[in-house]
């Protein structure tokens, strides 16, 4: 039989027990980050599960397809970031271009 897992919880500290017995007591974010820790749960902070959108239902519905989507969002910010160096390395081969020469004018 797998061993029971239950956190106790008073305002903002919480204890966690393991097959009954005390594990850490403290905050209760604390004390939560420890149980899924143990339990070998793997936290991702990344909101590429959302998909881009702000709704429940567009919410991957699998991991392939949040991996999927990163990938995606990756390769298109990437490719911004290009264009946007891009656009400045213009910018200021226009402003060279666009000088006024000797005598004032612009050439």
């Amino acid at each position: 039989m797998a061993e029971t897992f239950e956190i106790h919880y008073a305002g903002e500290w919480a204890a966690l027990y393991v097959g009954g017995r005390l594990v850490i007591v403290g905050d209760t974010y604390r004390t939560e980050e420890e149980a899924l820790s143990l339990l070998g749960v793997r936290t991702v902070h990344d909101d590429a599960f959302m998909r881009g959108q702000t709704q429940r239902d567009g919410v991957a519905a699998t991991v392939g397809d949040i991996v999927t989507y990163r990938v995606e969002r990756d390769r298109r910010q990437a490719e911004a970031d290009r264009l946007r160096a891009e656009a400045r390395r213009l910018l200021a081969e226009a402003d060279v271009l666009g000088a006024p020469g000797p005598g004032g004018e612009r050439s």
